[in-house]
């Protein structure tokens, strides 16, 4: 017969149990798909150095993932503001850094790159030619310069707006501008397993060359040679992401911050998305996947965060718990 303390952390055991899965919200349920798919498609792919490395990365994502998920749902931390934040570092931060795994994962799969399927839709939507080659009378040192750095500008935008509302957000805005970023990248991260291709840049050949640039077309190619899988194209995330926080922006502009910060971002976007097909890293096709991805993440966001939005109603903890003493 089990002594009354074995029966008290046994019932403790399902009880926590029980807490994690009446805790557990809508993104966690997204992640831990969303790694696990990735996990799965590397785990059968043929043996390499580079299948070995993504088998790593996508473990430990997968675990740290969901170490995050059972220490914050079950409330197995003490206080409440260390519980927050162990679930954020968990939870979010693997979300941004499954992209830096991309450039192993990808190349192990070893994919039949698309481009040509690709080129051709774009040739039967904009007039038989990709737009990159549209653009090409429009080369300049000052017009790659100015595109470069927007294209760059695509991470410190993401810290911009994803850092301030991880740490300090509250309420719907919270809800739908995290549960989207994660949607947008889990569709785009997905994608690029199912539809892998090069890019213009590598697929095609073009009468002018872009290294009439400087310092920012520099650090473009820095940026993308020292993260990027460089077979991540479709959808275009450099658009889907920016597209998605503009209209997130464009949604609560009449709240703060995005009163002030909605045109700003909207402009940003706007120079993002042109610079993703002048600098040919992408197809037009790629370009309107990322905006159909964007609007479609929306769309989620929007109905998961109203469905959550009553949780405490319930005796449900919160989504994001706060870092300090207000909900939301």
């Amino acid at each position: 017969m089990a002594s009354p303390s074995a029966l008290a952390a046994s019932a403790d055991t399902l009880s926590r149990w029980a807490l994690l899965r009446r805790n557990l919200a809508a993104q966690d349920y997204i992640l831990l798909a969303f790694h696990a798919y990735l996990l799965v498609r590397v785990l059968m792919a043929p043996d390499s150095a580079q299948a070995v490395t993504a088998r790593l990365i996508w473990s430990g994502l997968c675990g740290i993932t969901a170490l995050g998920i059972v220490l914050g749902r079950a409330e197995l931390l003490r206080p409440p503001w260390l519980r927050a934040l162990i679930y954020r570092l968990c939870v979010f931060v693997p979300v941004p850094a499954s992209y830096l795994g991309l450039s192993y994962l990808l190349p192990a799969l070893r994919p039949t790159l698309l481009d040509p399927q690709l080129l051709r839709i774009d040739e039967l939507l904009f007039f038989g030619k990709t737009p990159a080659v549209w653009l090409q009378p429009f080369i300049r040192y000052a017009t790659v310069e100015w595109f470069s750095f927007f294209y760059w500008s695509y991470l410190p935008i993401l810290g911009i707006q994803l850092i301030p509302f991880l740490l300090f957000g509250r309420g719907e805005p919270m809800r739908e501008l995290l549960v989207g970023a994660m949607l947008v990248t889990a569709i785009g991260h997905t994608l690029y397993t199912l539809v892998p291709g090069a890019g213009p840049h590598a697929a095609m050949h073009f009468e002018r060359d872009l290294a009439v640039g400087g310092f920012f077309w520099g650090l473009v190619q820095k940026m993308v040679d020292s993260a990027g899988a460089q077979l991540d194209i479709f959808p275009s995330l450099h658009t889907a992401l920016p597209t998605y926080f503009s209209l997130v922006s464009l949604r609560h502009r009449h709240k703060l911050p995005f009163r002030l910060t909605a045109p700003v971002i909207v402009f940003f976007t706007a120079n993002i998305i042109i610079a993703t097909l002048f600098l040919r890293w992408h197809y037009g096709v790629d370009v309107l996947a990322g905006l159909l991805t964007a609007w479609v993440s929306l769309g989620l966001a929007i109905r998961i965060s109203d469905k959550e939005a009553h949780r405490a109603d319930h005796g449900l903890q919160p989504v994001w718990e706060p870092l300090g003493k207000s909900h939301g």
